[in-house]
């Protein structure tokens, strides 16, 4: 039998995380849950206000995260999930539970700001941008969990590098 795949797709909004992680989920036959989903009403109704997310913030909607993924791990179920994880912590945070891999989208700040100008019906506008980018610790040699894709390519192209280095 196949081993289990426990997979999230990491990056700033616009990056890709939601296209690369249902087409790579679907690619791989597994369950793709989407991360913003899970974030509370006033975390929504604070992006969509133009105001950035803080720790504070960000804390409960990670512990949701990490226990649905734990949930998941118990079970035996494969699965892509895609969550921002910007920051060391938060990533520590999902580790916890359990053996996960970490796909980090890079892509370049000019190329994220392009697509979040046609990115239709979703709750963070492109002015918050520059607040993820001030947020991200790009992911060190010291996380081995964590893949880099460059994810300024086709969707297809990404898709393909990420089951090559999976």
């Amino acid at each position: 039998m196949e081993k289990e795949k426990y997979i999230i797709v990491i990056g700033v909004s616009g990056s890709g995380k939601t296209l690369i992680g249902k087409m790579l989920a679907k690619a791989l036959a597994i369950e793709f849950m989407e991360g913003d989903d899970l974030h509370p009403k006033a975390n929504i109704d604070k992006m969509k206000s133009g105001i950035a997310l803080n720790d504070s913030d960000r804390w409960p909607w990670l512990n949701i995260i990490k226990e649905k993924i734990s949930a998941k791990i118990v079970a035996k179920k494969s699965f892509v999930l895609s969550c921002s994880a910007l920051k060391v912590a938060y990533r520590d945070l999902l580790r916890e539970a359990g053996n996960i891999r970490f796909l980090f989208l890079n892509v370049s700040e000019e190329e994220v700001a392009k697509r979040l100008k046609h990115r239709e019906d979703h709750f963070m506008p492109s002015s918050l941008l520059h607040s993820q980018i001030e947020a991200l610790e790009n992911p060190s040699s010291q996380e081995t969990d964590v893949i880099f894709i460059d994810a300024g390519k086709k969707p297809e192209m990404v898709v393909s590098d990420c089951i090559s280095k999976l």
